[in-house]
């Protein structure tokens, strides 16, 4: 947990500092069986998604709950008032989806072959469902 972070603290600080221009990345992926588009999605600063389903289904996954999660409690400070109660979960939930904007383009906005799959993203959204269903129910044991 603390390196994630960590890790976050840093790369927003980076992409800040890159946003003033007090930062310039210039390197090249370093994979060599990169193809030409490979390469042009990455001096764009776009990130390919041609991983496999295990890898990116939990990733997915996290994203959509925290976008229903995101969703649901606006809407609740919204209709309810009840802003003391759910402002840090809903700032919470709005920083992850910040943070995985890159993630969230490639399901959502991007149309290249470097975008997050149809199929993949399909996984992730009944397992979302899933989930919010569950958390829903009224267990009695």
């Amino acid at each position: 947990m603390d390196d994630e972070v960590t890790a976050y603290t840093l790369g927003s600080l980076d992409a800040i500092l890159k946003c003033v221009g007090m930062r310039e990345a210039s390197f090249l992926p370093t994979n060599k069986v990169a193809d030409d588009e490979q390469v042009a999605l990455y001096q764009m600063g776009r990130l390919n998604f041609q991983a496999s389903t295990m890898i990116l289904t939990p990733i997915v996954s996290l994203i959509i709950l925290n976008m229903v999660s995101f969703i649901g409690g606006a809407a609740r400070i919204f209709m309810e008032g009840s802003w003391n109660e759910t402002f840090g979960q809903v700032f919470l939930s709005l920083y992850i989806l910040m943070v995985n904007y890159p993630v969230i383009e490639g399901i959502l906005l991007r149309k290249d072959k470097g975008r997050v799959p149809t199929s993949v993203t399909l996984l992730p959204f009944v397992i979302t469902i899933f989930l919010v269903c569950f958390g829903h129910m009224d267990l009695k044991c």
